[in-house]
């Protein structure tokens, strides 16, 4: 049996394979020749209105759809994107059935307008203040919304969605390490 740490007590990491999204594509090959042939991922931003800002151009990712949008949703579509073209990659395990952990890094999770206003509506008042959102929150009617923009919300669906193995899931910075013991709890 190999070791699982170094001299130092260090994890031994090894990268089996990568997966991309970027403003140029989706994946290495389109990425690269993209990148070759000189374009740029920079263009003006399309997603929401843009009058009176000082930023006006991007590198965005707007060629994924998803409805409704969400930057949750979206990171998460990434996420799937990224991590089918890394397995494929590492040609060992399958969707579903991966043998170790996966690292991923995505954009903050937070709650979106959209939500936000809603959540505004049913409180009913023009002049509202945290304490109001946290009571009309209460009593589980916005459970889905609280379970969507947990920050393991990505992480917990690559793990079901790819069968990772490995450490249970560990969060960092922008960073996400995936994976689950198949006796521990999920969250």
């Amino acid at each position: 049996m190999t070791a699982s740490r170094d001299k130092s007590g260090r994890p031994i990491v090894v990268v089996t394979g990568m997966g991309v999204v970027t403003s140029l594509g989706a994946g290495q090959a389109d990425n690269w020749a993209k990148l070759t042939a000189g374009e740029s991922g920079i263009r003006t931003i399309t997603r929401f209105p843009i009058e009176g800002l000082k930023t006006t151009m991007a590198g965005t990712v707007d060629f994924v759809p998803v409805e409704p949008f969400s930057s949750t949703d979206l990171s998460e579509r990434l996420a799937d994107i990224a991590t089918e073209e890394a397995i494929a990659q590492s040609a060992i395990g399958s969707k579903g059935d991966f043998p170790g952990p996966l690292f991923l890094a995505v954009a903050p999770i937070e709650v979106e307008w959209p939500q936000r206003e809603e959540l505004g509506r049913a409180i009913s008042e023009t002049d509202f203040n945290y304490d109001a959102i946290l009571r009309v929150s209460g009593g589980g009617r916005y459970t889905g919304y609280h379970r969507r923009f947990l920050f393991g919300s990505v992480a917990d669906h690559l793990a079901e969605v790819f069968g990772t193995k490995g450490s249970p899931t560990d969060l960092a910075f922008h960073g996400m390490r995936i994976g689950r013991h198949r006796d521990s709890a999920r969250r």
